[in-house]
């Protein structure tokens, strides 16, 4: 049996005001957020071939702290080109034919198997309906999950520990 002793830690965090608290966890936060992203990115190398793409699709595996409550999560998903910021798009690859298309979202579930249809006009040459196939379900997420889900626990753990002690000391409380 292991027993820990947190007195000085919950003195030190009684003396920070709530402003260097909310510093401090989001700071712990935001490191264990990194941490998973690498994982995903690493487990997204492993099932797609992303290194040809690197800023696309990899940059598709976003971090995110949340702002109001305590936690973070580690998602798929696309942001498009913003002109004011000059910020550019993230998550987005680009096909053979110059198109760019949302990939890891397809990529983590899957799709159905998918199929144009006939069309029946009389004077315009028509095709028959074919199927134009579907993308299999890769999983790097769920993987990242599984692989994270018993470490991270443990690690935010000492990580929260860490950041509050630095805060406190850059702050003059110890």
């Amino acid at each position: 049996m292991m027993t820990y002793d947190d007195r000085n830690l919950q003195r030190m965090f009684a003396e920070l005001d709530s402003k260097h608290r909310i510093k401090a966890l989001k700071g712990a936060f935001r490191r264990q957020a990194s941490k998973v992203r690498r994982t995903a990115v690493n487990n997204l190398r492993g099932s797609i071939r992303s290194q040809n793409d690197p800023k696309g699709l990899e940059s598709g595996v976003r971090g995110i702290v949340f702002k109001r409550k305590a936690g973070f999560r580690v998602t798929v998903g696309t942001k498009s080109a913003n002109k004011k910021t000059g910020k550019g798009e993230r998550g987005f690859h680009t096909n053979r034919r110059g198109l760019k298309k949302p990939i890891l979202i397809w990529a983590e579930e899957g799709t159905k198997d998918r199929h144009t249809k006939t069309s029946t006009k009389v004077f315009a040459r028509s095709r028959k309906g074919h199927s134009t196939g579907r993308m299999k379900r890769y999983g790097f997420m769920r993987k990242t999950l599984n692989e994270m889900r018993g470490l991270i626990t443990d690690s935010l753990r000492n990580e929260i520990i860490q950041s509050i002690t630095r805060t406190a000391k850059k702050y003059g409380c110890t």
